[in-house]
Parts: structure tokens; C-alpha cells; sequence
């Protein structure tokens, strides 16, 4: 394939207030960063403009030019990025310097975040199919698994949420935001540090992030990921259901009734979702999956390759009445 070419300067000047974004939700709020998402008109080898997102780093002061901390930002996430590809992490594609500000050039997946495919008003959208569905717990499962497994040291994303997965035109997933992400130096299993470490986005974050006391380890993306299972199956919020006000804790509350009730798993299942009757194996599997995943003792979470592995074997291999026991 050959390397997209960028007008770069035509990209710099579409960086207006009416093409700021909050895109997707970011744990670390910094006044001198913004998103973009541009229209590149002077991209060649792709035969239309290219959608784009552009995160540009300044001063403060945006009279300065760029100092020592806004290299060290931007260098972060970039060597994050640019080294570890995969189809289902978004892309760094090109890098702007000026003197007054650095910026990283995305590609932009045209379908706008899950969060608002599962919780905005559609309009004229389709609801997701459960096959779509699928599809994106699978991708956004690889682009973990990769995250972890696939990468000279392991990246911890720290930020794992529906806002923070977007969607191409075949509804594959690709997760973004990596303002939180660090490298794993001690390798999988063993503690993070905990200082500089910010609480997530409510719904989402494993309860370790709250507890001083309690070791840190990759599996903080295990449960954020399994609460993305739980939104997929239910269509509910994660920081809107039932009384406690958080998904994970509703549904460790529901599994315990349907498994002596499992016929009334259908009453927990988003109503959007078409052709129900035909899927409810598979929903049932990913729903068991997603409370496996975000138990409160993190070492009883799966790992992200076990994850992988079970909803590869899962989807469609068991009776129904099975799916909702433990495994």
C-alpha cells in the first residue's frame, strides 16, 4: 500500500474553533491539547478527502513555542502508537511540527464512537445488528490482546470505555485515546504504579483504581472491557443501571437470579437488537463473559488471551440453559 500523502499545511489551517472535538473522553484534562477532526482535500492515492483527527499540543501560553513538556507528551503517545500497529488501534499517520505546536495526524473511522451507537437517539440509523456487535467486542478483544500481548513491553490503556471505541464503515472497532496509556515495565501479573494514575470514567474503572491497598495490574482493561460486553448484550449504560448506578454491579446481581431462572434472560437483553430469538445463545455467553470479567478481585479476571480465546469458543457452542453458570 502506498503511504497516503498529506497537504499538511491545508490540514494546519482547518484547525478552527468549529472543528474542535471532545471525540472521545480523556481521563487527563489538558488546557493546551485539542482534538480536530478535518477534511484533508489535498490527500492523494485515496481518489476522496480524507476524514482526519488531529491532536495538536501547545503552551499554555500559545504565544511560546513548544518546550521540553510538550515534546515529552506527544512523544509518549506517539512511540505508543507508531510502533505497535493493529487493525483495531487507531493509526498515527502523520506528525506536524511549527514552531508554536506539535501535531499527531489520526486516521479518523468514519462511524463515530459505540457510545453513540448504543446510547444517543438514532435518527435515521439502524440499531446494531448483534452480528455487529459481535464483531466489536471481537475487535476491540484483539486490539487488547495485541496491547498486552503483541508489543515489545505491554501497554496498559488505563482508559478502556464506549466513548473511547470507534467505529469504521463495517463497524470494526478501533480503540483510541491513549492519554493514560503506559508501558507495563515489570511485565503482565505484575503491580503497576500507582502514582500519577487518575480514577477512570465512572462505570468503567476496576475498583482497584479507588483502593490504595489494592495491586494494580492489566486487568484494570479486563474489566473495562467487560463492561463494554455488558453495554453491547443490554444496551444500558455503565454508570446507569439499577439502583447502584453502575452496570457491573447490576449485572453480578442478575446472573445470580438467572441462573435459577434463565428463561428470563430475554427480559435483560437491549430491545433494539433485531432477530433476538436467533442470537440468544450467543448474547447469553457474551453476557457471562462480561461479569467473568469484571469481578472485584483482579486476579480472578481472565487475562485478555483467555478473554479472546473464550469468546472465540463461546459464541454459539453451548445450549442456552449452560451459558449463564460459570465456566
Amino acid at each position: 500500500m502506498q503511504p497516503i500523502m498529506l497537504n499538511e499545511q491545508a490540514i494546519v489551517n482547518n484547525l478552527t474553533e468549529d472543528n474542535v472535538t471532545r471525540m472521545w473522553a480523556s481521563r487527563t484534562t489538558w488546557e493546551d491539547e485539542q482534538l480536530y477532526i478535518v477534511l484533508d482535500q489535498g490527500t492523494t492515492d485515496i481518489g476522496h478527502p480524507a476524514s482526519l483527527v488531529v491532536k495538536k499540543f501547545q503552551n499554555e501560553n500559545p504565544a511560546l513555542q513548544v518546550d521540553a513538556n510538550v515534546k515529552y507528551r506527544y512523544k509518549s503517545e506517539m512511540i505508543l502508537l507508531v510502533s505497535n500497529s493493529h487493525d483495531n488501534i487507531i493509526k498515527v499517520i502523520d506528525l506536524i511540527e511549527r514552531e508554536d505546536a506539535i501535531m499527531l495526524v489520526y486516521g479518523y473511522p468514519v462511524n463515530g464512537s459505540l457510545r453513540s451507537w448504543l446510547h444517543q437517539p438514532m435518527d435515521d440509523r439502524q440499531p446494531l445488528s448483534w452480528p455487529q456487535r459481535r464483531l466489536i467486542a471481537i475487535g476491540t478483544a484483539k486490539g487488547l490482546h495485541h496491547l498486552h500481548y503483541g508489543c515489545n513491553k505491554p501497554i496498559i490503556h488505563h482508559n478502556i470505555s464506549s466513548d473511547n471505541i470507534l467505529l469504521d464503515q463495517n463497524c470494526n472497532a478501533v480503540i483510541t485515546n491513549f492519554d493514560d496509556a503506559c508501558m507495563h515495565m515489570a511485565g503482565l501479573g505484575q503491580p503497576l504504579p500507582i502514582m500519577g494514575v487518575r480514577p477512570g470514567n465512572f462505570g468503567f474503572a476496576a475498583p482497584e483504581y479507588g483502593n490504595t491497598a489494592s495491586h494494580m495490574t492489566e486487568k484494570v482493561d479486563t474489566y473495562s472491557f467487560g463492561v463494554i460486553l455488558l453495554e453491547l448484550v443490554t444496551g444500558r449504560m455503565a454508570n446507569g443501571a439499577g439502583g447502584d448506578g453502575n452496570l457491573a454491579i447490576w449485572a453480578h446481581k442478575v446472573i445470580e437470579l438467572m441462573a435459577k431462572q434463565p428463561e428470563k434472560f430475554e427480559s435483560v437483553v437491549d430491545k433494539r437488537i433485531p432477530d433476538q430469538a436467533r442470537y440468544i445463545d450467543d448474547m447469553a455467553s457474551v453476557f457471562r463473559l462480561g461479569v467473568d470479567c469484571t469481578v472485584v478481585d483482579p486476579q480472578q479476571r481472565p487475562s485478555m488471551h483467555m478473554v479472546l480465546k473464550r469468546l472465540h469458543r463461546l459464541l454459539g457452542c453451548r445450549p442456552f440453559r449452560g451459558l449463564l453458570t460459570r465456566l
